[in-house]
Formats: C-alpha cells, sequence, structure tokens
C-alpha cells in the first residue's frame, strides 16, 4: 500500500513524487516508457542528441525554486533564448523589451501611433496586474487551499484578470489597431491570426519581452535526471516499461491502478501525469465520473500538433548569418485564415532553433544540432497508422517527403542547409502520440482559444473524483507560466494538497 501512487514520470510526475517522498510519504511512479522524463528526454542518433518536447523555459526563478523544494538545492545555469521573425515586410527581434519593441513599430507604422500607445499602456497595464497571478488568482488557487478573503482592491484585480481570460485578444487589437500585419505581430508574435485570450497573450508578452525564455545547462533533460535522482534519495520507488490500464475507484474515491499486466498498486492518492483525456476517457470507467464532465472533456480541443526536422549538420557549410537568434521564425508567405494549406510549407510559419548553441557536448565536435519545427494537423497523417508505433507502407517515405519540402522552404533563408546536413530525424503527429503519449499528437496542452474554454475554472489539478489528481500541461486551461513551469507548478499543487500544506 502506497500514500501516493503516481501514473507517469514527466516533470509535473517527478516533482510532486519528491516533494511527496521528501516529506515521509510512500511513493510509487509508474512509467510506461523505459526512462523518466517524459517529453523532457533525448534521443541520440549517430552521435547526435535531439530534444524530444521542448526546447527552453520561462520564469527560471520559480523553476529554480520549485526545483529547489524537491531537494534540488544546486545551481542551475540558464542561457537566454531570444526570438526573430522574418515573414513579408519583417525582419525584427521580438524578445527585446517592450518599451523598445513599441518605439520600433511606431518608426514603422507612423499611422498607427495613437493606436501603438493604446494598445501598448493596456498590455502593460494587465501584465501589471497579473505578476502575481499564481499567489492570489482564484482561477489558479485550489479550492482547498483559497481563504476567499479579499479585499476590495483585490476583489477588483482579480475580477479584471477573470474578465481578461475570456476576452480574445483579437477585440483588443481590433480596437486600437487597424494594419492586419500589425495586429498578427503583437497577436500571436508571428503571422497567424490572433486567437488566444487577452490575459494568455498578456502572459506570452510578458515571457516574450521581460520573463526571458531560458535553455538551462545540460538541457531540460538535464532537470528530469535530476528530479529522478532527488525521488530516488528521498526514498520513492519508480518502475518503468509499467503501463498503467485502469485507475481504480472504490467508493467514490481512487484506490489505486491495474496495469497492463493485471497487477494491481494500491494507493491512498492517485496523481495522473498524463493527458486529461487519456486519464478520463481511457483510464477510468465512466460511471465513476460526472456525464457532464466527461462531455466536456470529450469536446473541448488540445492544441494542435506539428512536424519536426531534426537534423545535425556540418555549420560550414552552411550561411547562417540570417539568423540574429536562436530562434528563427520564418514564414516565406502570409497565408489568410481561411485559405488551405499549400503542398510546401512556404506558406506556414516555421521555427528553425539552433538547440545545440548552448550545449555543443550534445553533438559531435565542430557540428550543430537545429531543430525545424511547423503546425502540421494530426488529420494529414491519421490514415497512415494501423496500431500502436504500427504504420502502412509508404510512411517512411512520405516522412521523407515532408521534411525535404520543409528543408527547402527553410534553405531559402539558409543557403547550403540540405547539403550540411549528416543526420536526419523526422517526427510526425503521430510520433508524437505514439512515443509522447499525447492524444492525437497535441503538443502545448488545451487550445488557447477563448471561445473554446468550457471548464469554468482554468487550474485542472483536483479532479471530479475524490482523491485523484492531475499534473502536467494538461492540468491547467492556459500555460499561465510556460509550458516547463506550468507544469512544475501544478506537480507542487498535487503535492500541497495532498500533504494538506
Amino acid at each position: 500500500m502506497f500514500d501516493a501512487v503516481i501514473i507517469g514520470a514527466g516533470l509535473a510526475g517527478l516533482l510532486c513524487g519528491a516533494r511527496l517522498a521528501r516529506a515521509g510519504l510512500k511513493v510509487l511512479i509508474l512509467e510506461k516508457k523505459p526512462q523518466a522524463g517524459g517529453t523532457s528526454a533525448v534521443f541520440r542518433r549517430g552521435g547526435y542528441a535531439f530534444p524530444m518536447g521542448p526546447l527552453a523555459f520561462s520564469h527560471p526563478g520559480k523553476v529554480k525554486g520549485y526545483l529547489a523544494e524537491a531537494g534540488l538545492t544546486e545551481d542551475i545555469s540558464v542561457h537566454r533564448n531570444h526570438y526573430q521573425l522574418v515573414a513579408p515586410g519583417w525582419d525584427i527581434i521580438i524578445s527585446r523589451p517592450l518599451q523598445e519593441l513599441r518605439a520600433c513599430l511606431k518608426a514603422r507604422f507612423p499611422a498607427e501611433h495613437a493606436g501603438l500607445n493604446g494598445f501598448f499602456a493596456e498590455l502593460e497595464n494587465l501584465i501589471g496586474l497579473s505578476l502575481d497571478l499564481e499567489g492570489w488568482h482564484p482561477d489558479y488557487t485550489p479550492r482547498r487551499l483559497s481563504t476567499g478573503n479579499q479585499d476590495p482592491e483585490t476583489r477588483a484585480r482579480t475580477e479584471a484578470i477573470r474578465q481578461a481570460g475570456w476576452t480574445p485578444c483579437s477585440e483588443v487589437l481590433n480596437r486600437f489597431l487597424s494594419d492586419t500585419g500589425l495586429k498578427s505581430l503583437l497577436g500571436s508574435m508571428g503571422v497567424s491570426p490572433p486567437e488566444m485570450s487577452w490575459l494568455n497573450l498578456g502572459f506570452m508578452w510578458n515571457i516574450m519581452s521581460g520573463v526571458g525564455v531560458w535553455t538551462p545547462g545540460g538541457g531540460i533533460h538535464g532537470l528530469a535526471r535530476r528530479l529522478e535522482d532527488a525521488f530516488a534519495a528521498a526514498g520513492g520507488e519508480l518502475r518503468v516499461m509499467t503501463t498503467v490500464h485502469r485507475i481504480l475507484v472504490e467508493n467514490g474515491r481512487a484506490a489505486g491502478v491495474r496495469t497492463g499486466d493485471g497487477a494491481e498498486f494500491r494507493g491512498g492518492w492517485v496523481v495522473s501525469n498524463t493527458d486529461v483525456k487519456r486519464t478520463f476517457l481511457d483510464m477510468l470507467d465512466p460511471s465513476h465520473v460526472p456525464a457532464d464532465f466527461l462531455e466536456t472533456v470529450r469536446r473541448r480541443p488540445y492544441t494542435g500538433s506539428e512536424l519536426c526536422v531534426y537534423i545535425g549538420i556540418d555549420p560550414a557549410r552552411v550561411d547562417l548569418s540570417r539568423m540574429k537568434a536562436s530562434h528563427l521564425i520564418l514564414a516565406k508567405e502570409v497565408r489568410l485564415r481561411d485559405q488551405p494549406p499549400g503542398d510546401d510549407f512556404d506558406d506556414r510559419e516555421v521555427e528553425v532553433c539552433r538547440w545545440s548553441e548552448t550545449n555543443p557536448g550534445l553533438c559531435p565536435p565542430g557540428r550543430e544540432v537545429l531543430v525545424l519545427r511547423a503546425a502540421y494537423p494530426y488529420e494529414e497523417v491519421a490514415d497512415w497508422k494501423i496500431g500502436d508505433k504500427m504504420r502502412r507502407q509508404g510512411y517512411l517515405d512520405m516522412k521523407r517527403a515532408l521534411a525535404a519540402s520543409l528543408l527547402r522552404t527553410v534553405e531559402s533563408e539558409l543557403p547550403g542547409l540540405t547539403s550540411a546536413v549528416e543526420r536526419m530525424e523526422v517526427a510526425t503527429p503521430l510520433t508524437y502520440e505514439d512515443w509522447g503519449n499525447r492524444f492525437q499528437g497535441s503538443i502545448a496542452g488545451w487550445s488557447w482559444a477563448p471561445d473554446k474554454a468550457g471548464f469554468s475554472r482554468k487550474l485542472r489539478v483536483e479532479t471530479p473524483v475524490e482523491g485523484l489528481l492531475s499534473v502536467g500541461v494538461y492540468a491547467s486551461s492556459e500555460l499561465f507560466l510556460g509550458g516547463v513551469p506550468t507544469a512544475l507548478f501544478t506537480g507542487r499543487t498535487a503535492a500541497d494538497l495532498i500533504l494538506g500544506d
């Protein structure tokens, strides 16, 4: 009998387990893959290491604080990433202070002077209201931990934040600005039509311009290894290659899990570090879950998937001078909202990351790793799947053709890229689904569109099943701190609930 059984050894599950074990609880983590870390891991091919999931994270101070609570007290070096947008009419570093960005845009769009002043004033006010979001906003405070006692000023701030969370950012942009390209830049940090909430846009610009996006020394996979070590040092038990098929519920409360080989592990609490759809639609008997909640889980969409091409290159054979930042957001053409995608990637946003720039030890001497990513619908590849990690004949050729098309698009900005490739691996939405354990390959949690909200509250750690908690990026309706710190925050919150702290 365990005090807590955790399904999945991602960052959130490991952090939750380490905190509980350090508090003296008997904790078991079950992981279906051969190693811990979830998508915060690397895979190695021909001397190159490639990232399976996140490339960097925001709020490094919070990340370090969460890790310290789990027993990782040694200092973690971090390197800031910067972002460059290259698109029709644009070649701009967007990861700059808001004041600098506003001045740059006012020089480019003199007719939008007054609108830009108004927009940035509203944005800075929103960011100011939201800075202490984690500490006092009711949607990010578990019900049992909230005092409910707020003074009038705090109540007013709370309501303003709540309203921003359900307001499409396009409403605010349209109120101040008229240029479509400018609205797309400020509303999506690219050339896509704005669709996220006003609150989420505030988070994103606070991260991009102020807090920053950072890569830790040793990579994000190094954080997973350290958490795994901290969990083991505190007496926790980790079992890999163990798939959970059913969450057991007795007398209305989660009581443990049953694995694929029929073994049962009992626990006073069950914590799921897998995505919410898999947890509630696959692992639970529907009779144990309120019907309206199940319907919301079914109906509400996740974010989409992507095509990812990992390449190990000889940098001497490619011109990288156009990359003025570690991340290049490239769009050769601007596609209208209702226009279908073309046969290539010229009309899609492509992100190019010099991933090994801050971790040269992850590739052979004198070589680099680039990661190329572009949104790609799951439906485009779904028919290739005939079973778990099984594909129809021709799938590999299809992947190679997609990768070649993506490389051609990027090569227009980085001449010589194709000839510089020494190693290439390709991930489609099916890869994210089968190896990343993401429902239909989703890469960034729930949909960010406010009109698809579905849930009344944004924090989803507590579930309708007593004794069952959810952690990870799907345990929050918005990645309000960015992916990695939001995941860690949910793991910390679940541990607090179990400990009654």
